[in-house]
């Protein structure tokens, strides 16, 4: 249950600051709820070789990265924030209990807010009770990479969520992201045999919250 911050801010808004994780942060507990781990920077890394890991026996607990969700709270807001391919994000129950909650944000209000997803990110139920946990993808621009793994699975509850939340989105044919803001719809098929996904858009002087819906998405689950 314990708490780990990661957090670099440049001395003026001139001065980018740099956030680039490539190990194992782990907050997790074997007894009771996982802990909180919060990355707080302008441009954050999560690389292929890092384990960011934040679940609990009687609940998953919070990685916050660029932000807290919907943007909510004092974590300031990344510009730029990338999950590389291997990369592993856990916020699961492993016992009882609900998961947790993984954030991946930048600034959706800055037109070059970035975030780009790829790896695993996990937020199950316990193995024994509890429902699935929630997760948050956002950014000016979202870029869901093709090797983007997605669960909130919960064998004894309910279903958790993952939630897109660009300013236009748009949902190609094939497994890759080909587009500046977009989801591969077999990515997309394969996201919802693990978890309920919610697609949503705001309209602003930016964009106009446009969904594009350019492929067909289905599920085998």
């Amino acid at each position: 249950g314990g708490l780990i911050v990661l957090s670099a801010q440049g001395a003026s808004q001139l001065q980018g600051s740099v956030v680039r994780h490539d190990g194992t942060l782990e907050a997790s507990s074997l007894v009771s709820k996982g802990g909180r781990i919060m990355l707080e920077g302008d441009a954050i890394t999560l690389g292929a070789r890092s384990t960011t890991t934040a679940s609990g026996a009687t609940g998953g607990g919070e990685v916050l990265v660029g932000g807290g969700w919907q943007g909510s709270g004092p974590l300031k807001h990344a510009t730029s924030t990338t999950v590389e391919t291997g990369a592993t994000i856990d916020v699961s129950a492993t016992q009882r209990g609900d998961g947790g909650t993984a954030v991946l944000w930048s600034d959706v209000r800055n037109p070059i807010g970035r975030t780009q997803v790829s790896g695993s990110i996990l937020a199950s139920g316990g193995a024994q009770s509890g429902n699935g946990g929630r997760i948050e993808t956002s950014g000016h621009t979202l870029q869901v990479e093709d090797s983007t793994r997605i669960s909130t699975l919960a064998p004894h509850g309910r279903v958790g969520e993952w939630l897109l939340d660009p300013v236009d989105f748009t949902i190609v044919s094939g497994s890759g992201a080909q587009t500046t803001s977009s989801i591969g719809a077999t990515t997309l098929g394969t996201a919802l045999n693990s978890s309920n996904v919610t697609i949503a858009t705001d309209a602003s002087i930016l964009g106009n919250g446009d969904i594009t819906v350019a492929a067909n998405v289905t599920k085998t689950a």
